[in-house]
């Protein structure tokens, strides 16, 4: 787990985190201040086990240390991951479907300004 840990970096867990919180922090807000969502709410990406094994940690992920407690702990946190974005995502659509979604289309300042 250590190896895995350091190859990939602590804000590689840091990062997701974060923007879990910050989405879960802008859902509530919106809910509690009954306004609209943001646009473009970015859901955290899930840890995808396929490319950490293909690109990122080939070798800490061999399916020779499977015996390893830490090779159980990232599988587990992988499937948890993608569950939780998953989880978020649908939390986010339905926030916008009972608030809405800010529309940044500026045509109806266009059409004020024209009526002044």
């Amino acid at each position: 787990m250590q190896a895995l840990s350091q190859s990939l970096g602590p804000e590689f867990f840091q990062s997701q985190a974060h923007l879990t919180l910050s989405v879960l922090n802008i859902l509530s807000g919106s809910l509690a201040m009954d306004t609209p969502l943001p646009p473009y709410v970015q859901l955290p990406r899930g840890v995808s086990f396929r490319s950490l094994l293909l690109e990122k940690a080939p070798e800490e992920l061999k399916i020779e240390h499977v015996e390893e407690s830490g090779y159980a702990v990232f599988a587990a946190m992988a499937v948890t991951s993608r569950l939780s974005r998953l989880a978020i995502g649908r939390c986010v659509e339905l926030v916008k479907s009972l608030l809405g979604e800010v529309d940044l289309n500026w045509a109806w300042y266009k059409e004020v300004k024209k009526e002044q």
